[in-house]
């Protein structure tokens, strides 16, 4: 990976949740209309929720790109948080509970989880072996 190539990826990645937790919270009405989720007081709770930990990981994605060793170990929580999504998403697309547009947008987390992994993968930490006397 080029130097300073993590950069753009977690600033992007946390554009992209930003970009998917922020119209949950501020238009949650025209937001989930448009992903075809049906609102209840429930699903408003399980949302804003859901919304929150995504706007969260968007901070952290920010921290990882400004100091990628330091925030190193958020790097598989995010993994898997990014797969998480894509199976619960999936399952329930092809279950026929939700329509289209919400796997589309996962699709951008599968896409999210290979480059992760790739990156943490790529920058693996060598950790000194001691040999025994």
């Amino acid at each position: 990976m080029a130097p300073n190539a993590h950069r753009a990826l977690f600033i992007s990645a946390a554009g992209f949740n930003v970009l998917a937790g922020l119209p949950l919270v501020a238009a949650m009405g025209t937001a989930a209309g448009l992903m075809g989720l049906p609102l209840n007081p429930t699903a408003v709770l399980f949302i804003h929720i859901t919304a929150g930990v995504v706007l969260v990981f968007g901070g952290v994605y920010w921290m990882i790109a400004r100091d990628p060793v330091r925030y190193r170990p958020y790097i598989p929580l995010g993994i898997v948080l990014k797969v998480l999504v894509i199976v619960v998403v999936s399952g329930h697309w092809l279950a026929g509970h939700i329509s289209w547009p919400l796997p589309a947008l996962a699709a951008g987390d599968a896409i999210y989880a290979v480059l992760f992994w790739r990156y943490y993968r790529g920058t693996a930490i060598s950790i000194p072996t001691v040999q025994p006397m």
